[in-house]
């Protein structure tokens, strides 16, 4: 099989762009001839992907910089970078096209955004187009009017008329877009929902494959006597921006405050480009919570940082996946999350305790609870190794792989050949044609 592979340049790092390393290297275990193209430069490209017989890349540089007069402020550099993107993926696209006109692609792979740029115009003369995206812009501008209050307590006028503009304007051309593609693959089934709503996607249209973890980056660490530590550590990992439950964190600060002397919450992150909470984390509970700030080095640092925790606590409104989850439970950390944690869907509700979006009573009870049984060393263990389980069963990377790789063969309308290993995997699969 030969895929045209078009989206953002992968990384090492984490996010999306960490997420399209894994599969990469992944699918580079299979009889599949793969044409990457990607905005940016070829020396941008993770070593650990440079060697793949099985995988070429095209890259367009383009001419976006820091520190000009279009990328002097967070949202600007948003919006700009977009832009010059989409201006590059337009080449790409371009490219592409030509490639197959050569010799044709089986079908052609848009990772991470719905966006389908110039490729729209392209659609008649291209191979199946499977849409793979990591989030929508339509469930961002739901909870940036739901919660216009919160906003306003910590950004400006110009930020949030701005973020609201650029947020429209993007789910209006989603909209259209995502109606050229033959299949979209959705990270989550609450995504799948969200797009069956907001965008009318047709659920026979969609197939909900999770995103890997990289199981062996994020693993146990050594052994910690939690009764040596003065109080047990949980771990809000996140950015700092709309629909992410910071004010619920704050509240929960303060509603824990009689056990202050056994639990310290660990605020970790930073604002995004086009949203900033930052100025709501003045409210915490001192005597509960700390503000870490943005972790250097992402990845490598990260797993230090699991390691010195017991538990992750994601109470996001809305939320595609969450790999945050996927990385503190494959590290051996229990989870609270709110019912709209993609990551969470799967996960045995013994290592993954899931409350109802918003309810912050049901979150504290399900904080206070899990407080009690981490206190018992014997408990923890328990939990720490089922929740290590539950991350190589779902999001090991050649499980996720051995889906997207049978999803690729159905809408090729090629025979299926992944291992029969991954049978149970390939149950969680709805493919519509």
């Amino acid at each position: 099989m030969r895929i045209a592979w078009i989206g953002p340049m992968p990384n090492e790092t984490g996010g999306a762009t960490g997420v399209a390393t894994q599969l990469l290297l992944e699918l580079a275990n299979y009889n599949i001839e793969i044409d990457c193209f990607f905005p940016g430069s070829a020396s941008q490209l993770p070593p650990s992907l440079t060697h793949l017989s099985n995988v070429n890349f095209y890259c367009q540089p383009s001419s976006w910089e820091w520190d000009r007069w279009y990328s002097r402020n967070r949202l600007m550099c948003f919006v700009t970078g977009q832009i010059a993107n989409y201006r590059c993926e337009d080449r790409l696209a371009k490219r592409l096209l030509a490639l197959h006109q050569e010799r044709p692609y089986d079908l052609v792979y848009q990772f991470s955004h719905i966006e389908l740029s110039i490729l729209r115009k392209f659609v008649k003369q291209l191979p199946p187009i499977i849409l793979h995206p990591s989030v929508h812009a339509a469930g961002e501008l739901r909870w940036h009017r739901r919660e216009t209050a919160i906003s306003r307590q910590s950004e400006s006028s110009f930020r949030r008329i701005g973020a609201r503009l650029m947020l429209t304007m993007r789910s209006a051309i989603q909209r259209r877009h995502i109606r050229y593609p033959r299949h979209v693959i959705s990270i989550s089934k609450n995504f799948r929902d969200d797009l069956a709503v907001d965008y009318r996607v047709p659920a026979q249209k969609m197939t909900v494959i999770p995103n890997p973890i990289d199981t062996a980056r994020f693993a146990p660490g050594p052994s910690v006597d939690t009764h040596k530590r003065e109080r047990l550590v949980f771990l809000f990992v996140s950015r700092i921006a709309v629909r992410k439950g910071v004010e619920m964190m704050v509240e929960l600060s303060h509603r824990l405050d009689d056990i202050s002397d056994r639990v310290q919450i660990q605020v970790i992150g930073d604002k995004s480009l086009w949203s900033d909470y930052t100025a709501l984390l003045r409210q915490l509970n001192p005597n509960v919570a700390v503000f870490i700030g943005k972790v250097q080095g992402a990845g490598a640092n990260m797993v230090d940082r699991y390691h010195c925790a017991d538990a992750l606590i994601q109470p996001s409104h809305y939320e595609p996946f969450g790999l945050t989850v996927g990385e503190a439970l494959a590290c051996g950390l229990p989870v609270i999350t709110s019912d709209k944690v993609g990551a969470a869907e799967e996960v045995n509700p013994d290592c993954c305790r899931v409350f109802a979006m918003g309810n912050l009573d049901e979150m504290e009870r399900r904080v206070r609870t899990l407080v009690q049984e981490l206190q018992n060393p014997t408990r923890q263990r328990q939990l720490g190794e089922l929740a290590r389980h539950e991350a190589e069963r779902l999001f090991h990377c050649s499980v996720v792989a051995a889906d997207l790789v049978a999803c690729f063969q159905r809408i090729a309308g090629h025979a299926p050949t992944y291992p029969s290993t991954h049978q149970q995997a390939q149950a969680r699969m709805n493919i519509g044609v």
